[in-house]
């Protein structure tokens, strides 16, 4: 028995529509069966519903779902399987809380002080962010060693450097809370609010963020379509052998490919901050929305393809508030979306196995 690839795979669309599918027909026996039958089928397939036609809550999410899973993109289109987004949105949040409380920006008066504030942190975020993951980057590059293993230890050790500064340094002494002093409002990415019908939507959709994302969609476009860097990171995710022969520095692609992805990331971290939580709790690991992890759901089925990642967080950020939803309902705990995400991504991985790759039974004769 060998496992061969198939010389036709199914079509690219194919593997996510199925994995979907599948993949949420899973988590509702899942839930059905460790509830004892107390969530029906029913109010599960209401509460995806639901969650689907109710854009203007999940609307952050899908922003920062979409940044998430352009950065991993830039890196996976290589090859390179950056696992450690989390540890680099955590090291955007944790600058983002360093300027907008300590640092001497935050001394700044007014609509400049705001303005400066914010683009600081954004700025310091993808620097920083770039960093960690430029650390993890050095390894793959010059000793050759499986760079998963590695950015996923980073996400802990990032994790443990910002619990050391909210339990010690940064710590909120007022009430006496496990977590930092909240930031001030002006230093807040604003939401939006729709007056229709003399009535009033509140949305968690923020202009700034919205603008952000559009332009890192933008230049990852243009990073990957007209640029040198860009095709050789492609290039390296198809035929490295290629790069080599003709002459060009593989170890400065992958360190650019998973800096570059790493630094797209790192905003992500400033947008959490900033757009949803304006402060950071201890112990952030289990306080984590997750995006880093799930991020790479996003880009798996956008199948790397960037036209497709919008798509592909929108429907993940349904999923975010369909468990809400059931939440509200009493038919599970937070754990509900992670039993959708899990179960979607499993189901992905086993399809695309089957999709690109056939068993073929050999049967030896003996001679004589």
């Amino acid at each position: 028995m060998i496992i061969v690839r198939r010389v036709k795979p199914l079509p690219y669309w194919v593997v996510p529509v199925l994995a979907l599918i599948i993949g949420i027909l899973v988590a509702i026996i899942i839930l059905y069966g460790i509830s004892g039958g107390q969530i029906p089928p029913s109010d599960v397939l209401v509460s995806i519903g639901q969650g689907f036609l109710q854009p203007h809550l999940l609307a952050m999410t899908f922003i920062l779902l979409s940044i998430v899973g352009v950065g991993l993109l830039v890196s996976f289109k290589g090859a390179i399987w950056n696992i450690g987004g989390e540890g680099q949105i955590y090291m955007g949040a944790m600058v983002t809380v360093w300027v907008v409380l300590f640092s001497p920006i935050a001394m700044m008066p007014g609509l400049l002080g705001a303005f400066t504030m914010k683009i600081t942190y954004l700025i310091l975020a993808m620097i920083l962010g770039g960093f960690w993951a430029f650390l993890s980057a050095i390894p793959r590059a010059y000793l050759n060693l499986d760079e998963v293993p590695i950015t996923l230890m980073m996400n802990y050790i990032a994790y443990y450097i910002v619990d050391i500064l909210v339990r010690g340094p940064w710590h909120e002494r007022k009430y006496g809370y496990l977590r930092t002093p909240t930031i001030p409002e002006n230093s807040w990415f604003r939401t939006m609010v729709i007056r229709t019908k003399g009535q009033i939507i509140a949305t968690t959709l923020s202009m700034e963020l919205l603008i952000i994302m559009i332009v890192i969609f933008f230049v990852a476009w243009f990073l990957l379509r007209y640029t040198t860097i860009g095709l050789y990171i492609k290039v390296l995710g198809n035929n490295p052998n290629l790069l080599k022969s003709s002459g060009i520095n593989v170890k400065l692609i992958i360190l650019l490919a998973l800096t570059i992805s790493g630094a797209i990331i790192g905003i992500v971290g400033a947008g959490y901050v900033a757009g949803i939580t304006h402060n950071l709790s201890y112990p952030v690991e289990e306080k984590s929305a997750q995006y880093g992890y799930t991020g790479i759901l996003v880009a798996w089925l956008s199948m790397l393809e960037l036209i497709a990642i919008p798509v592909a967080a929108y429907i993940i950020a349904a999923l975010y508030n369909a468990g809400i939803n059931m939440q509200i309902l009493g038919a599970g705990g937070a754990a509900v979306v992670n039993v959708f995400i899990g179960s979607i991504l499993i189901t992905y991985t086993a399809l695309i196995m089957i999709s690109e790759y056939k068993v073929k039974f050999v049967i030896k004769r003996r001679r004589g």
